[in-house]
């Protein structure tokens, strides 16, 4: 925590900055190390106070032992309500004239309410994605928790779709793949689980219904486990019984394109170049239409967060970065076929941390084989 708390500085001197306000929950977590949960708009675990000399944990008095615990090595500091009162308090102790704050991580009432508590002359700085930026390259024990969360993921989608039948509804093989996220020691989900199936596949955030599954139909499960602070990403296109020509024409088109992106990618490529070398293979089978989103996203303390990688992302990938590979195409009125693996860039090439089996079909429609990949 020490060396993220450094580049932290870093950026405020660079920026001209006396001090730094953080509210987001996840640069909180990923400052301190202190897990406490917001309950938006108007209720935060608590907030952070960061100077050149000095850095203050600020949060409630029934939360102050839980953050003193998780964050050791900060000071923790009860607030008095409304904590925005606490922060004008001390950056008037500490003569601070310009602070940097998160602007997508304060509501206007308490922007409004900070700004009026302040002392003339303070001035708030917006931050921009600066502080997000800080958390684009993964240290090792980051690396480490990617792969314990992705390795959790697997093992919940492998155990939860085992041994489906035609009839399970949408909704309760959701619930069945939450379950196992949590019988297997997950603190939670990253986000609700996807299950499309059949015409709903058409959907790339489906919620999933009453729906009854059906044999031969394309079914996209999108799905991500939360442990220690990390998220976990993984979609498969599964079927049951014989998949057909059509699902496996577009099968093997989006998996095609998928091994071309994970073969491209490496450190110094953009992630519009990226995304291209997927949606080319697309567009060349006739389906460029269909593919409606970006190759892929930044994974880690948030689902989504830096790099991207679509036809508008300019960003240079850097090694150390966690990026989610993910091309698919979605036919309205028939279904979808989406595949996504997560992985990390390296210098060299791209280290894929996804283990769950892909299930390919044969070109006369027959059985399908299990990939490892």
């Amino acid at each position: 925590m020490s060396t993220r708390l450094e580049r932290l500085r870093a950026l405020l001197n660079a920026r001209h900055l006396d001090s730094v306000l953080i509210t987001h929950p996840n640069n909180r977590f990923y400052l301190s190390g202190y897990s406490g949960e917001d309950d938006p708009p108007n209720e935060s675990a608590g907030v952070l106070l960061v100077a050149a000399d000095r850095e203050l944990l600020l949060t409630g008095a029934t939360n102050e032992a839980w953050a003193a615990a998780e964050a050791p090595d900060w000071t923790v500091q009860p607030w008095d309500r409304p904590w925005t009162g606490t922060v004008a308090k001390l950056l008037t102790e500490w003569e601070a004239r310009r602070v940097g704050f998160e602007e997508d991580a304060i509501n206007v009432s308490t922007y409004n309410e900070l700004i009026a508590t302040l002392e003339n002359g303070v001035e708030l700085v917006p931050l921009g994605d600066t502080v997000d930026q800080l958390r684009l390259i993964k240290d090792e024990a980051e690396q480490r928790a990617m792969a314990q969360v992705i390795d959790l993921t697997d093992r919940a989608f492998a155990a939860a779709t085992s041994d489906l039948q035609a009839g399970i509804t949408e909704k309760a093989l959701a619930w069945r793949i939450e379950q196992r996220v949590r019988e297997f020691g997950g603190d939670g989900l990253a986000f609700p689980v996807i299950v499309a199936a059949g015409p709903h596949a058409a959907r790339p955030h489906h919620n999933p219904t009453e729906r009854q599954i059906q044999d031969s139909e394309p079914i996209i499960i999108d799905m991500g486990a939360r442990l220690a602070g990390y998220n976990g990403d993984l979609t498969r296109t599964i079927w049951l019984g014989e998949p057909g020509p059509r699902l496996f024409e577009i099968y093997d088109i989006v998996r095609r394109a998928q091994e071309a992106a994970l073969a491209f990618l490496r450190a110094g490529v953009t992630g519009k170049e990226a995304d291209n070398v997927a949606r080319q293979v697309v567009d060349e089978a006739g389906y460029g239409e269909y593919f409606t989103h970006g190759l892929g996203h930044g994974l880690g303390v948030r689902v989504h967060e830096a790099p991207n990688a679509s036809k508008a992302s300019e960003n240079i990938l850097v090694a150390g970065s966690v990026l989610t590979v993910e091309p698919g195409i979605y036919m309205p009125d028939w279904g979808g076929v989406r595949i996504e693996d997560v992985g990390i860039v390296r210098d060299d090439g791209f280290e894929v941390l996804t283990r769950a089996p892909k299930r390919t079909p044969e070109p006369d429609g027959s059985a399908p084989r299990e990939n490892a990949r």
